[in-house]
């Protein structure tokens, strides 16, 4: 969009009072590695004080037995999500004995694969599906790429507020107005991962038996010098049989046909590996997929799900209700993650590529989108980096001005100015992780084991923060999860083949 036609259309917005009403809902999924005293990841299983993972909707586990991840409800209130997520923290750190959350999103010392737990639900068939879906992507990926952690950023506008952009409540024109979102965020991506990229180092246990161009940066450390994320690099989270799904969100029928298709269409690699290993199930599938959410790419269409229903079968019959941001490493010099700038950075981000026009994506700007983002999680913070933007390759540094400009119009028109203001002021930070290394004399897993515990002894300062209600939902979720061992008598295997149809 022309700077000219996006001034207009801002003007247009403010007159008509959509910054005045505007209402935001928002919600952090938090994944974090609980690691042990010498800063190994924890062999022991999820503390039964945090509650059933299966059952607790606000503490659950992800691929390992120790990778947890904090769910907040959505919120209109950046201050009221962030102090929630905060009063999480502060519960599980109370509630991890000798333990600490590891602050980074690449892993610490991994010495043996084998040695990572994977999470456990139950023999229930919601519970059984999810250990079988995560032993899929052992047997796919293996256990260190799937310990990498992040911050999930689901955002959505309130109907009021769409009816702004979109001129109806009618769902096609929802959909229509978020998937317009989609594909601006994927040509600005590079953007966040400039701004929130934190992960340009790795211990050198990560690479074992991985091809890999990275540098030694001392003795235990590997890096690139100029990296933003080496987590959303080949060496992290992606899928190497995700890479020609060619998915451009032209519409919602188009983005849910080829994910049906990644399920049901046997992909050789994963067809080896086979689907039993006698009685026992090794992958819900042999697609490129296994289900909808292996699905790896920077932002997603979501819906909340309903009782039996796949998230493909939400999607097909109610429409998209919010979008799902996955390419945000943890902020390592951040207690919980993220900061309260930064989740405003991210609202001013999404706002800007919602309001702007969003034309379909092309075969050739898919390339530039690809190798823009290729560029900046290698060489991002080199000042000789380029990037597409608008079509034309430029310098990064001018990229995000360009950017900058537009973003700050937004923030002018917000409701709470100052605080979207000031949020600007993170587009120039640096978590300063090499720098804190000493040229590599320190270990990558020694600093983060030293920032985990300085991270937990401030969780443990904090007074005169009620936790009440944290024990009470982990109490619940615990008979939730005893009331379901007792009622269920389904055979799984029935209920995966019966899973797999619903497609």
């Amino acid at each position: 969009m022309a700077i000219a036609d996006f001034d207009v259309k801002l003007n247009q917005l403010q007159a008509a009072g959509f910054f005045n009403s505007i209402e935001i809902h928002r919600g952090i999924e938090k994944e974090s590695l609980r690691v042990d005293s010498s800063g190994c990841i924890s062999k022991t299983d999820h503390p039964k004080s945090l509650g059933s993972p299966l059952t607790n909707p606000s503490i659950t586990t992800d691929f390992a037995e120790s990778l947890i991840e904090l769910v907040t409800p959505t919120f209109s209130s950046v201050d009221d999500l962030y102090e929630y997520l905060l009063q999480l923290h502060v519960f599980v750190s109370r509630n991890l004995e000798g333990e600490t959350l590891w602050p980074y999103s690449m892993p610490p010392r991994i010495e043996n694969e084998d040695s990572i737990k994977l999470a456990k639900y139950s023999d229930t068939k919601n519970g059984k599906i999810k250990e079988v879906y995560r032993r899929g992507l052992k047997e796919r990926y293996g256990s260190s790429m799937q310990c990498i952690a992040g911050i999930h950023f689901n955002f959505s506008l309130s109907q009021t507020s769409l009816s702004f952009l979109s001129n109806t409540n009618e769902q096609k024109d929802i959909d229509e107005a978020y998937l317009g979102l989609i594909r601006n965020f994927k040509r600005y991506y590079w953007f966040i991962l400039s701004v929130f990229g934190a992960s340009p180092v790795v211990d050198k246990t990560f690479l074992n038996g991985k091809s890999h161009s990275l540098e030694k940066f001392g003795e235990e450390n590997y890096y690139l010098p100029y990296s933003t994320s080496l987590r959303m690099s080949d060496l992290g989270y992606k899928s190497f049989a995700q890479k020609n799904m060619d998915i451009r969100y032209d519409s919602l029928s188009e983005f849910l046909a080829k994910i049906r298709d990644a399920i049901l269409t046997p992909y050789k690699k994963f067809e080896d590996i086979g689907l039993k290993d006698n009685k026992e199930w090794l992958q819900i599938s042999t697609g490129r997929l296994q289900i909808e959410n292996e699905y790896y790419d920077s932002i997603r269409p979501k819906r909340v799900g309903r009782d039996g229903l796949r998230p493909h079968e939400v999607l097909v019959s109610d429409g998209i209700e919010y979008v799902e941001v996955r390419g945000i490493d943890l902020s390592p010099n951040e207690p919980v993650g993220i900061s309260k700038d930064q989740i405003r950075l991210v609202d001013l981000v999404l706002l800007f590529c919602i309001i702007s026009d969003s034309p379909k994506i092309n075969g050739d700007e898919m390339l530039q989108i690809k190798q823009t983002e290729k560029n900046v999680v290698d060489i991002g913070n080199d000042k000789a980096c380029e990037v597409f933007s608008n079509g034309a390759k430029m310098n990064i540094s001018e990229a995000k001005k360009d950017i900058t400009i537009e973003l700050k119009k937004i923030a002018k028109c917000m409701p709470e100015k100052e605080k979207y203001l000031k949020a600007l002021n993170c587009i120039t930070n640096r978590n300063g992780i090499l720098k804190s290394l000493n040229h590599g004399e320190i270990s990558f897993s020694e600093y983060g084991l030293l920032t985990s515990k300085l991270h937990g002894s401030y969780f443990d300062s904090l007074s005169n923060i009620d936790l009440l209600s944290f024990e009470e939902e982990a109490n619940a979720s615990l008979m939730n999860f005893d009331k379901l061992i007792k009622d269920n008598i389904e055979d799984i295997d029935e209920f995966i083949r019966s899973y797999n149809k619903k497609l």
